[in-house]
């Protein structure tokens, strides 16, 4: 009979060869979809796309990148929206570096929010969240400090919701200039995944629209085998 602790070990081996064998399977999609068959199929709907992508750049972008950072302030109080309509939404409108830019700051403004919440009232029940993963919490204390680079592998993990690491983190005595650099370093790998989504949203069957797909699989699974070694 296994514990509970095994069985945790042994869904997360598993989740972490579903995501490896899903981005095999994308990129041998991505290798097919450069078929010229296929792509004669596919030169319809890419205009149905082009359609959407001019619409789109009539917008001022000074309004659109305030847009943006009132949905990560937003995203900061009331997390209902996903990571990935913020990231995907700023590629849509400026260009690979501008986006990429632009999400680091909204992530460092939604991240900045819940660190100074910490900093103020506490770590509260993010404590008790991740109290359930002794290991991450011994580490993550480190003797009050805050343990820099766990912070970074951290970020890293998709699994781990990052809301609830800035109120932990901001409970400790980690500089918030120092928690922000390390905090998008961590992300730094799905930030740009994502931005790189958006700007080819408009192309979604080419390679480098499934590009950010496998990356994030591939980081989804090799989060997860690092996430079972601290559980170990």
């Amino acid at each position: 009979m296994l514990t509970k602790t095994e069985k945790r070990h042994r869904n997360l081996k598993r989740l972490s060869v579903v995501c490896f064998f899903v981005a095999i399977i994308l990129f041998v999609l991505s290798r097919a979809l450069m078929l010229p068959e296929i792509q004669r199929s596919l030169a319809e709907i890419n205009d149905w796309f082009l359609r959407i992508e001019n619409f789109i750049a009539r917008y001022d972008v000074f309004m659109a990148f305030t847009i943006i950072m009132v949905l990560f302030l937003f995203k900061s109080i009331l997390p209902i929206i996903p990571f990935s309509v913020l990231f995907i939404a700023s590629g849509m409108v400026f260009n690979p570096f501008v986006a990429v830019l632009v999400n680091a700051l909204g992530f460092v403004l939604m991240t900045s929010v819940k660190f100074l919440w910490g900093k103020k009232f506490g770590g509260g029940r993010t404590h008790k969240i991740l109290g359930e993963y002794k290991r991450i919490s011994e580490f993550m204390r480190l003797e009050g400090k805050g343990n820099k680079w766990l912070l970074v592998v951290l970020c890293f993990i998709p699994f781990l919701p990052v809301g609830t690491v800035s109120r932990a983190y901001g409970a400790t005595k980690m500089r918030h200039s120092t928690f922000s650099g390390l905090a998008v370093l961590g992300f730094l790998p799905r930030l740009i995944s994502w931005s790189v989504v958006g700007i080819n949203i408009f192309n979604p069957f080419t390679p480098t629209f499934i590009a950010p797909f496998i990356v994030l699989l591939i980081i989804s699974g090799l989060s997860l085998l690092v996430l079972n070694v601290l559980l170990d």
